[in-house]
């Protein structure tokens, strides 16, 4: 690639027919800046999951097979620089007897099963890995770094269509989004109501809840507002409200709200929301060509949204060294900064 790809590419073309050959890559993810990973699968005699990695930041990759299922779906995180687990179900028998996870901590040589505990409170330090894959309550899992094994916390949120907020450090806190309530409008489809964020400060043994009242939501299908802090303290909640982007904010770490003067008209786009190391509120509203995407910055803690130029920044994850954005699925490569402010692309690896 000769240039950094925009951070929402117009598509391109399909590859040319007749190769026999379609490789199809997942959402990279980061141990740190140099030690990125990645699942893939080339189809031609049936798809295996492979899995791909650098330790040198992409100047050069290794590949290896995933020891899973030839037909399998997988979820692969980094959670350490060469320590790797994968959640992983069979696409012709996905029920639990064919789901499982695995882990490597020599960066992806040597692979082992793991069987998941259950836990009051998460570790302090092991990176929290989201909602467990192919469950439907609303379970939180986390990893060892040095090892890769894996648990779930006993204590899930009460909130309907949670969604983990990825892009806080570790030392703010667990935080959650999502909908109070449900309503079923016509033909059975559940439209979410409501919309509170909560926080945990003790690994997920208790939570706090703050509910808002103008049913503020990011996403149509998941989670409430998009949650963006740096400290823990200084909070933002960010969603739409008829069309217009509102800001909420907390200076006590979630206990009192302040709904800002910022805002912009962005319709039905998508919001996403982060806080730079350097204090600066990111909203990006919209995540496909399809939606012409807009962004704002804020320097004033909200008061005033101004347009800026479209880039990564506003759905970062951090990782040791700094942080990381991917823009899969979209682009298939990702962003590295070790500040939060500037970026560089990392190419995807050309796989053999």
């Amino acid at each position: 690639m000769d240039r950094t790809p925009d951070l929402i590419p117009t598509p391109g073309g399909t590859p040319a027919p007749g190769t026999g050959r379609q490789v199809l890559t997942g959402r990279p993810s980061a141990g740190d800046l140099d030690h990125v990973y990645l699942r893939w699968t080339e189809c031609r005699d049936g798809c295996p999951p492979r899995w791909a990695g650098t330790d040198d930041g992409g100047r050069h990759w290794r590949t290896g097979a995933l020891p899973v299922p030839d037909d399998a779906m997988v979820d692969l995180h980094a959670v350490g620089p060469r320590t790797l687990v994968a959640w992983y179900v069979s696409r012709s028998a996905p029920d639990s007897r064919s789901a499982g996870w695995v882990a490597s901590s020599d960066g992806g040589a040597t692979w082992r099963q793991v069987t998941v505990q259950q836990v009051d409170a998460l570790p302090a330090g092991w990176p929290v890995l989201g909602r467990e894959p192919g469950t439907s309550d609303d379970t939180i899992v986390a990893a060892d770094p040095a090892s890769g094994d894996v648990v779930r916390l006993v204590k899930r949120s009460t909130l309907r269509a949670v969604l983990m907020v990825d892009s806080v450090p570790a030392t703010a806190g667990l935080w959650v989004s999502g909908r109070t309530g449900p309503v079923v409008g016509d033909g059975g489809r559940i439209i979410w109501t409501g919309s509170a964020v909560e926080v945990s400060r003790d690994g997920g043994r208790t939570w706090r809840r703050h509910q808002f009242p103008d049913g503020l939501a990011a996403l149509d299908d998941l989670g409430g507002p998009a949650v963006a802090t740096q400290d823990g303290r200084t909070v933002f909640a960010v969603g739409r409200v008829r069309g217009a982007v509102v800001v909420w904010r907390s200076t006590d770490g979630g206990e009192k709200w302040t709904r800002t003067a910022g805002t912009a008209d962005v319709g039905e786009r998508s919001i996403r929301a982060a806080v730079r190391p350097d204090g600066v509120l990111i909203i990006q509203a919209g995540f496909s060509a399809a939606e012409a995407p807009l962004m704002f910055a804020s320097s004033d803690d909200g008061a005033t949204l101004r347009p800026t130029t479209l880039g990564p920044a506003a759905d970062p994850r951090p990782v040791s060294g700094g942080y990381v954005q991917t823009g899969w699925p979209d682009s298939k490569g990702a962003w590295l900064s070790a500040d939060g402010v500037t970026w560089r692309w990392l190419d995807p690896p050309a796989l053999p």
